[in-house]
Parts: C-alpha cells; structure tokens; sequence
C-alpha cells in the first residue's frame, strides 16, 4: 500500500491497466477495484482492453492508416492468445515498416492520431475506458472551479 505522506499530495486521477485477457471489462475492473485502497476509488479509471491492449491500437482503422499506412480489419473479437499481437505485426508490416517493437512503437502516435468516439464504436472496452476518464476529468473540473 502506498504511503501518501512519503510520496507528497494524493495524485489527481489514477489510471490502472491490465488486459482483460476474454473476461468482461466489469469483471477485471471489479478485480482492480478489489486490488485498490479505498482511499483511491474514487480517484480510480480502469483500462481493461478486451482481449488485449493491441486490439485498442486498431479500433480506429482511419487513423492506423493515417500513422501505420495500412488499414486493419478487425472483425470479431478473438480470444486466442497472441492473435492481436500477431494482427499488429502484420498489419505494421502491410504498412511497409520493418519489425521492431511488433507495433508498439506507434502507440503514442496512434493515440494521438485516434478519433475516440470511433475507436469506442469499434471496441467496447475502449469506449467504457474513454467514458470513465471524460467522467472523472469533469469532477476534477467542477472541484476546481466549483
């Protein structure tokens, strides 16, 4: 547990991710809420992409083939394991990249590239994150000015 006298001032906001890994984005965000001090709950946003993180990465296939050059089908969500990886890596490769980091190397400008709302219509998970930050950062908002 962490002690707030040693680390200074509460932080604003915490954001804690963990892939879901096919169970629902409720189910793993109970279990990190389980795993939080009550002091931080309300401080607490989950990001739990369903399956994988590299799903999130895709959901906005504009703005993919914006950064990457490649526009990714994604279909269906799968489960099997390594298949968003695997997805990624061939879709960075479509995109005339050489392998380096399987993708990973694109996140800040994808996310910054993302149209979210359409990212969020692409994957529930995405967009129940997305939803939960907008929420806790109009609270931070009215507590300042209110």
């Amino acid at each position: 547990m962490w002690k707030l006298g040693l680390l200074g001032d509460a932080p604003d906001l915490l954001v804690v991710s963990i892939d879901s890994n096919c169970t629902t984005f409720a189910q793993t965000r109970s279990e990190i809420e389980g795993a939080t001090g009550a002091e931080f709950r309300d401080l607490l946003v989950a990001a739990c992409p369903n399956p994988h993180i590299e799903r999130w990465f895709m959901a906005d296939p504009n703005s993919f083939h914006a950064v990457v050059g490649h526009r990714p089908a994604l279909g269906p969500e799968k489960c099997e394991r390594g298949y968003y990886k695997n997805e990624l890596k061939k879709a960075v490769r479509s995109g005339g990249h050489p392998q380096t980091l399987g993708g990973i190397e694109f996140a800040r400008a994808l996310a910054t590239e993302m149209d979210l709302y359409r990212a969020g219509r692409t994957d529930n998970s995405l967009k129940a994150f997305v939803d939960d930050l907008r929420t806790k950062l109009r609270g931070m908002r009215r507590r300042e000015h209110g």
